[in-house]
């Protein structure tokens, strides 16, 4: 069966009945009457209409029909779309911005360079569909011959919630699903090429004859995913949790994967000496430790100088770092889950992104550290998207840190100095916050915060 995208459609060919503002208005007005069984209300239907460059803002749309309609450029930011029809919609560059989209059917809909950053789209259903409609006699006749697949390329999706929804054979190209979650979607023949899947939770996802060629996935979430003949080809799935991912139906020989302490150029054991040394002689003696992309897990760091070092996109899970000095080290996007890291030297350290679901940071230095030469200026510790969910932190130092939008659920926080820190976005949901100081911490946006009370 021929497909297509529905983008690539002679639109020109589809009568459509345009819409003012006014009159949008007015429909919108009567299905609010509608939804809440008021006198007059009248169910909205907007099939075949243009909808084009007006705002829907914030409006109730749930179960409204918007069969065929062209919707480009459409401003939809924060509208409720539960359960509606946008079977085969034209929503290329419509802002669909923290829309609710529980259950909406959007087959053979077109959202090329849509924006529905942190939209819900939970049970979604965005699989191929072919476009009809009834001619002067009440017959069904087909508006598109050929089956339209549903068009995601270049949209925005990053923190959308996508969870249980099916994309079979959608495209999916060059699209920014950063942070999203997609557990348990079905992406079966999708064509996802070159997508950022950056910190995404695909767990239990099926990617089964999916092309995920040049795909990015660090720090992605893909356990219990189903693989079955994906194409991996150029994709990096470096620091990607792949947990019970069974890859014996893929050939991930054309991926970037973490490198084998045995590819290391020299010895471990003389590496950290040689940094020891550039650190301990300010440079001019030694070398500093290059070990970006490998796996150190399981490894015994305790006590050991890697400050500044330069450590991103390496796996040290289980790995035994307590009392390491790690001031101003990159450990950006590192797997350090399960890690020891009690009584560590992190100042100023870079963790954006990186993964310490279950580490033990008891005692942990996470504080600023003043920058040489100025006065009240100060280098603080990275923690921008961290996941630090089930952590053990008791009476670690966090002042100024910065972690903003960091995963702090179920983390055990007693007794923290937080104060000065940035948790703007952060989720504390059932944390320990017992004898925390939050004083002159931003907390906008943070969500499961409870302090203690007497």
């Amino acid at each position: 069966m021929a497909q297509y995208n529905a983008a690539a459609e002679n639109e020109a060919a589809i009568d459509r009945q345009s819409l003012t503002q006014h009159d949008l208005d007015e429909i919108v007005e009567r299905h609010r009457r509608f939804l809440a069984h008021e006198k007059d209300g009248v169910w909205a239907s907007f099939k075949l209409m243009n909808l084009s460059y007006l705002d829907l803002s914030d409006r109730d749309l749930r179960g409204a029909d918007f069969t065929g309609a062209d919707m480009s450029n459409t401003r939809l930011t924060g509208a409720n779309l539960t359960d509606a029809i946008m079977f085969a919609v034209d929503l290329r560059q419509a802002n669909l911005s923290r829309a609710a989209m529980h259950r909406v059917d959007l087959r053979g809909s077109s959202l090329r360079r849509a924006n529905l950053s942190h939209a819900s789209l939970v049970d979604a259903d965005l699989r191929a569909g072919r476009l009809y409609n009834r001619d002067s006699h009440g017959e069904y006749q087909t508006v598109r011959n050929k089956q339209s697949l549903t068009d995601l390329a270049a949209a925005i999706l990053t923190g959308s919630d996508l969870t249980h929804a099916k994309l079979g054979d959608a495209l999916i190209i060059e699209t920014d699903m950063t942070d999203a979650n997609l557990s348990a979607v079905s992406f079966e023949r999708a064509d996802m090429t070159s997508s950022i899947l950056t910190g995404a939770n695909m767990a239990n996802c099926d990617l089964s004859d999916t092309n995920m060629t040049d795909v990015i996935l660090h720090g992605a979430i893909l356990t219990g995913a189903r693989l079955n003949h994906t194409n991996l080809t150029g994709a990096d799935l470096v620091c990607a949790v792949l947990d019970g991912v069974d890859f014996s139906q893929t050939d991930i020989s054309g991926a970037t994967v973490p490198k084998e302490i045995e590819e290391l150029e020299g010895n471990l054991a003389t590496i950290l000496e040689e940094h020891h040394a550039w650190v301990t002689h300010k440079g001019a003696k030694g070398a500093r430790a290059e070990l970006p992309r490998y796996i150190l897990s399981e490894q015994k760091f305790q006590s050991v100088n890697l400050s500044m070092a330069n450590l991103a996109y390496s796996k040290f899970r289980n790995t035994d770092l307590s009392k390491a000095h790690l001031i101003m080290a990159d450990l950006s996007f590192c797997d350090l889950r399960g890690a020891d890291l009690s009584y560590c030297d992190l100042r100023g350290a870079g963790l954006n992104r990186a993964n310490l679901a279950g580490a033990n940071l008891t005692g942990a230095r996470l504080g600023p550290v003043p920058m040489e030469g100025t006065v009240n200026r100060e280098w603080t510790t990275n923690l921008q998207h961290t996941r630090l969910n089930a952590a053990e932190m008791r009476g670690a130092n966090f002042e100024a840190a910065n972690l903003e939008g960091a995963d702090l659920t179920d983390a055990a926080l007693n007794d923290c100095d937080m104060h000065r820190s940035l948790l703007v976005d952060a989720n504390l949901t059932g944390a320990d916050m017992r004898g925390v100081d939050l004083t002159d911490a931003d907390l906008r946006g943070a969500i499961g915060l409870k302090r203690d009370r007497p």
